[in-house]
């Protein structure tokens, strides 16, 4: 069996971002942190998902499976999130991805320091992230009862990123990853065919979320801190609306017959799992609590209660379908 999950999905946390910078007012005190972490997370992403297009044309002789963004989550064991874990029968390699720009050095005390249109910043060094990722997935081959050899490598997607400091020390760029991965196909085969399956498949079952406040709890933001308004689902332009039950948007002039769904998804994302009545009508500015209801019927989501009591609630497979569904 050859196993391959190629398919990324778009980080929860890059979601809400882009969720929150639409409706966060460029006076608000937190907006330049939030536009910073979501160019940071957007660059991560990307970064990501142009070294997820080399693994695809990487030659495998041998059975193997790939994660995308594989989160460790198993008792006695520490929280890891790898952004892509590669598995087969002779290895298992850990890839830390780190899309910066400018000049990266790496220090002999662990310290990383990028330097960028004349601005120096200290970063968590990836070498000693990738060296801990690695460190936790041999013991989990251990707690399996299975001494698995574990590689890592500290990836740049582009050699326009100046490196110094990197040499011998596990830091490379995309184009080396083939013949990395290539040297390590080499590598003696440890396990049979049903072993690698039955391992494979463990791997994807400790492979789980973690929790975590939403975006608006981690940075202490209120409901009544953000612009009111219902969005389009294209292009995040706020829609005007057209008739009594028509909003229509500005740019792409797409007529959205439900423009509450955006906003219940707004909800989900950056405050709670559960949303009201009166929670809508705060965010989207609809002020007919009837029109509102009508809206809410339509979305589809799932209720409970009756009347004024009801309330739209999603679970966490919900919450992936709208990051299935938003992969750019």
């Amino acid at each position: 069996m050859i196993f391959i999950q190629l398919k990324r999905e778009m980080p929860k946390s890059l979601f809400a971002l882009r969720r929150l910078i639409r409706r966060i007012s460029i006076n608000h005190p937190q907006h330049n942190s939030i536009h910073q972490e979501l160019y940071n997370s957007n660059a991560g992403y990307s970064g990501e998902k142009y070294i997820d297009s080399v693994l695809k044309n990487i030659h495998f002789p041998i059975p193997h499976s790939i994660f995308p963004n594989f989160r460790l989550c198993e008792k006695n064991i520490p929280s890891s999130q790898i952004d892509i874990l590669v598995f087969t029968p002779a290895y298992a390699l850990v890839i830390e991805v780190k899309n910066w720009s400018g000049s990266i050095s790496f220090q002999q005390t662990g310290q990383t320091i990028q330097t960028k249109d004349s601005i120096v910043r200290s970063m968590d060094c990836p070498i000693v992230q990738a060296e801990y990722y690695k460190e936790n997935l041999k013991d989990w081959f251990h707690l399996k009862g299975i001494n698995h050899p574990v590689h890592r490598v500290v990836i740049f997607p582009y050699a326009s990123t100046i490196l110094l400091g990197a040499e011998g020390r596990g830091v490379h760029f995309a184009k080396e990853l083939p013949q990395i991965i290539r040297n390590l196909n080499k590598l003696p085969l440890l396990m049979n065919s049903n072993e690698f399956n039955s391992l494979s498949k463990k791997l994807i079952d400790v492979n789980k979320s973690f929790k975590r406040n939403t975006l608006c709890q981690q940075y202490g933001i209120l409901p009544s801190e953000l612009t009111q308004g219902v969005y389009c689902s294209h292009c995040d332009i706020q829609l005007y609306k057209k008739n009594s039950r028509h909003y229509v948007c500005p740019s792409c002039s797409i007529v959205s017959e439900n423009p509450v769904k955006e906003t219940m998804i707004d909800w989900f994302t950056l405050f709670d799992s559960h949303v009201t009545n009166k929670d809508v009508r705060l965010l989207s500015g609809i002020l007919d609590s009837y029109r509102v209801q009508y809206y809410m019927k339509l979305s589809g989501f799932p209720f409970t209660g009756r009347n004024k009591g009801r309330v739209y609630h999603v679970n966490e497979y919900e919450k992936l379908l709208f990051l299935s569904n938003n992969t750019k």
